[in-house]
């Protein structure tokens, strides 16, 4: 658990990422403030209540290098019964003097294009498997999502 600092860093990390997405997609986040009530949630949810590709989970921190735990968490977001639009997950870290870097499964790349086969890819593929991307890459593999939504 973070401190308050932590806290007050996070929650503006959240914000900024709620502003880049707008930016990039039209669509609005906000802060899902119940995720300090209850497991199980992601740290962004859709502003419009409709349904959004992936459950984001933001970290910033100064000098930890990413966790496992931090995936861990979000996964199991994913597979909760909270998850009601099957949405991916999605990891959004930054550390100090880096750049913003997205965490997501491969599916979430696999499934671009091939629309006819991601259910299919979906009941069956494994979330260890994931791709690393820089803030614009993400942005584009976002878009390409919400496009076929």
């Amino acid at each position: 658990m973070r401190a308050g600092g932590g806290r007050a860093k996070g929650a503006a990390f959240e914000r900024e990422i709620c502003k880049l997405i707008e930016l990039g997609t039209g669509r609005k986040l906000r802060r899902r403030l119940s995720q300090y009530q209850e497991k199980n949630l992601s740290d962004l949810e859709p502003a419009d209540n409709k349904p959004f590709p992936f459950l984001i989970e933001c970290k910033r921190y100064a000098k930890v290098s990413p966790s496992n735990d931090w995936w861990d968490q979000i996964v199991t977001a994913a597979k909760s019964a909270a998850n009601t639009n099957d949405a991916l997950p999605c990891l959004i870290y930054k550390l100090d003097r880096q750049q913003t870097q997205v965490r997501i499964p491969i599916q979430a790349l696999v499934v671009l294009g091939n629309s006819s086969v991601a259910q299919d890819i979906a009941e069956t593929y494994d979330w260890r498997y994931t791709a690393t991307l820089d803030w614009e890459t993400f942005e584009m593999v976002l878009r390409e999502h919400l496009a076929v939504m």
